[in-house]
């Protein structure tokens, strides 16, 4: 692997931003369909169907990145996507699972559907822009790199936050603060990128 894929901040900005932006995400995905289930008493499938206003909306939103980036930058689509998805982790923790899945779990989910519509594809293009041929290939395999490994990672540690708490409820609600703490950390790297390169 060229190191010279790290050379450039835009780069290794939305490789950082990656990596805790799925962190925190997997962690979410893993963690909250049991919450449900446990809290609520949903079945596996109203499980998975209550997580519809976030994928949905992910979806749709998605589909009109090429002309929001068109219009305002991939850069200052990618921030607004963290911003928003941050704030989504935020109502999520505030809030918490013990108002209700309408206000404690649908509507933090609007936010994070926003979010992580406006961040996947933006966050891609972060992470090869500038790249010349001979390490675009290189490039592109560092992004899924980290995209996997945050994942991992970003569930492994939260996971071990949460070890030995008693109560579902408590458990997510927990386990939402420090998702909280690995968005603010994809925040701040996002804002970095506005910093230009590296010399």
């Amino acid at each position: 692997m060229p190191l010279v894929v790290f050379k450039d901040n835009q780069r290794i900005s939305a490789l950082i931003l990656r990596f805790f932006m799925l962190g925190a995400s997997m962690s979410y995905f893993f963690l909250m369909p049991q919450a449900l289930q446990k809290v609520f008493g949903f079945s596996p499938l109203m499980a998975s169907i209550s997580f519809l206003p976030l994928t949905v909306i992910q979806f749709i939103v998605s589909l009109y990145i090429p002309r929001l980036t068109a219009r305002f930058s991939n850069t200052s689509v990618l921030i607004s996507g963290v911003v928003v998805d941050t704030l989504g982790f935020v109502l999520g923790s505030v809030i918490g699972i013990n108002s209700g899945y309408w206000w404690g779990v649908a509507f933090p989910m609007i936010f994070l559907g926003i979010g992580q519509g406006l961040i996947m594809g933006p966050a891609t293009v972060a992470g090869v822009a500038g790249t010349s041929g001979e390490i675009a290939g290189a490039a592109s395999g560092v992004v899924n790199t980290f995209h996997q490994i945050g994942g991992a990672v970003g569930l492994a540690f939260i996971s071990t936050m949460i070890n030995g708490l008693k109560g579902a409820d408590v458990m997510i609600d927990q386990a939402q603060f420090w998702m909280v703490v690995l968005a603010i950390i994809m925040t701040v790297a996002a804002i970095n990128i506005l910093r230009g390169k590296h010399e």
